[in-house]
């Protein structure tokens, strides 16, 4: 499973962050949506949510991460950066709800991440919150920490991979505050051991979703402006560093960059920096056009071989991981 199909799925509580778009009513048919399409237009798109990028670093490390986690050096959002940021969206757009999902890497780590969740409640009461976590580190947050939850009206939903984790003790807490969880299950035939690494049993045969790369394009050869319509990603809009992105592998594709010392630009037209913007529409109008970095994307809406079942495991850091 990879993060596009859990942030998709019917029941995810992501679903309240995803922004709106005309796209919906292009779906009916594949055939009748590329033969009455200009690609030249524009996607009308409106910011209502997003995911924050609250770690961009992860205590687990996926092999094939989406957010390139192994790769990525130890970063957090601040909490006076997201106090502003957050401050600034609401002053240009005091009618919008911006529902968030908390995502990394791994959101816990971040030491922030209480009072980032009790700021976005402050100051939008009326938005949804959801947290996207490995669970490795619920069994150690404090009492504060389930209160925040409870009365900001927080769910948790966690990736379930096949880890020994004691689970029976943050689902007590979670009963205990009335804290709703949701599983994904990560499909497995093997249980292993979150220390060492090392597999515990062969036998484990987890039912869940199949876990997958997302695969890049090295040389850019992908059609970005016809990928605004045919994108999986569109709609899951990304807050990292002070800047909306497109996506969260616009938001987190540096951390691959720097790592394997590829050449894919990252230009001004793939990032709006909160701070600068002047009005709301600004926004808006980025979400809507294209992204020169999706030319080095292959991800497309049942079109074509952007991803490619991958056996759950831990990162090599090799390359072939994301291509």
């Amino acid at each position: 499973m990879n993060r596009r199909d859990f942030i998709n799925c019917s029941s995810c509580f992501l679903l309240g962050c995803l922004t709106t778009s005309i796209f919906n009513r292009y779906i009916n048919t594949k055939n009748n949506f590329y033969e009455n399409h200009d690609y030249t237009k524009n996607v009308n798109m409106q910011l209502n949510g997003f995911t924050v990028a609250v770690s961009s670093h992860c205590n687990l490390n996926c092999k094939g991460c989406d957010t390139y986690s192994p790769l990525a050096k130890q970063e957090f959002v601040t909490y006076n950066q997201f106090t502003e940021d957050m401050q600034k969206l609401k002053e240009l757009a005091p009618d919008r709800m911006f529902s968030v999902g908390l995502l990394g890497g791994e959101p816990l780590l971040n030491p922030d991440f209480t009072k980032i969740i009790k700021k976005h409640h402050e100051l939008f009461p009326y938005g949804s919150r959801g947290i996207l976590t490995n669970g490795i580190l619920l069994n150690n947050m404090n009492d504060d920490f389930w209160n925040t939850l409870k009365n900001t009206q927080t769910g948790i939903s966690i990736s379930k991979y096949p880890i020994n984790i004691d689970r029976s003790i943050y689902e007590k807490k979670a009963k205990k505050f009335d804290i709703h969880i949701e599983y994904s299950d990560i499909r497995s035939d093997k249980f292993y051991d979150i220390k060492t690494h090392e597999v515990i049993s062969h036998n484990y045969h987890s039912d869940g979703a199949e876990w997958s790369k997302n695969i890049l394009d090295l040389d850019g050869k992908q059609d970005y402006v016809e990928k605004r319509y045919t994108c999986p990603h569109r709609g899951i809009v990304q807050y990292a560093r002070g800047n909306i992105y497109y996506c969260y592998v616009h938001a987190f594709i540096n951390a691959f960059i720097d790592y394997f010392k590829v050449n894919i630009p990252i230009t001004n037209d793939d990032y709006i920096k909160i701070a600068d913007v002047k009005s709301i529409e600004e926004i808006d109008e980025f979400l809507s056009t294209p992204k020169p970095l999706c030319k080095y994307c292959k991800q497309c809406h049942n079109t074509c071989y952007g991803s490619e079942p991958l056996e759950w495991g831990f990162s090599e850091r090799q390359i072939t991981e994301w291509t």
